[in-house]
């Protein structure tokens, strides 16, 4: 009997009127039935960019699709702010004098359909600037830089770009899953030093002990004891 491998592949999207999104769950959704191998099944979940490092820690796959657009004058929408703060610190100068660029996500493979409104100058700025961070740490981009302009007609249409875009990276991906995975050591490296980063970043996602509910639990069961201690004490039951 031959055995399968099972391989996930996570979805990761920021989304401010909900077209990154949508596109996103229906990657997502095709995934399983559009990447096929033999002995291999495919799985995929699909969330934030800002829940991936928050929730997941940094939990990099070897493959990631990302669908992000730009809001404003070239900013991170809704889900994706906290990414792209960790992007732009890779992006800082004292970053690349750490020694970790080039390393930090070495065997991460990366696909990205990014979104905007060529109406604004910067509409394709969050993309870009997750594009350029990403390759500057050691992942590999695969497949086209997918640009759905919402501004687009004929067939450059927004619907109609990102349509083609997900029809055509199908191969793309299957080539990263037929070919030989990275040693987990060097994903849990991509995970423990992005999260690492997080903490530096964002220091309130650093654990901390909860004393309040620590004690909202011990006090009352501290009172049923003493009342229990207090009643054998006044029965007399406490001297025999």
């Amino acid at each position: 009997m031959t055995a399968t491998n099972s391989e996930e592949i996570l979805v990761l999207y920021g989304s401010q009127t909900g077209n990154s999104e949508g596109a996103a769950q229906e990657i997502c959704s095709l995934l399983p039935t559009k990447v096929l191998l033999p002995c291999t099944t495919i799985t995929a979940r699909v969330m934030h960019l800002d829940d991936f490092l928050e929730l997941e820690k940094a939990a990099w796959t070897r493959l990631v699709i990302i669908v992000c657009s730009s809001y404003g004058v070239g900013q991170a929408p809704i889900g994706a702010r906290k990414f792209r703060d960790f992007c732009d610190a890779i992006l800082e100068p004292q970053f690349s004098k750490s020694g970790t660029e080039g390393k930090l996500l070495e065997g991460v493979n990366f696909a990205l359909l990014g979104l905007g409104d060529s109406h604004y100058t910067t509409y394709f700025h969050n993309p870009t600037t997750i594009h350029k961070a990403l390759t500057a740490v050691g992942a590999t981009h695969i497949g086209e830089l997918g640009k759905a302009d919402a501004s687009g007609t004929g067939d450059m249409e927004q619907s109609k770009v990102i349509d083609r875009w997900i029809t055509n990276i199908w191969g793309d991906l299957a080539k990263v899953v037929a070919a030989e995975a990275p040693q987990q050591e060097v994903l849990d490296r991509a995970r423990d030093e992005t999260w690492g980063m997080c903490l530096e970043l964002f220091p309130e996602w650093k654990p901390t002990k909860n004393y309040a509910a620590m004690a909202a639990l011990y006090v009352p069961l501290l009172g049923v004891i003493v009342a229990i201690l207090a009643h054998l004490f006044l029965s007399g039951s406490w001297a025999q």
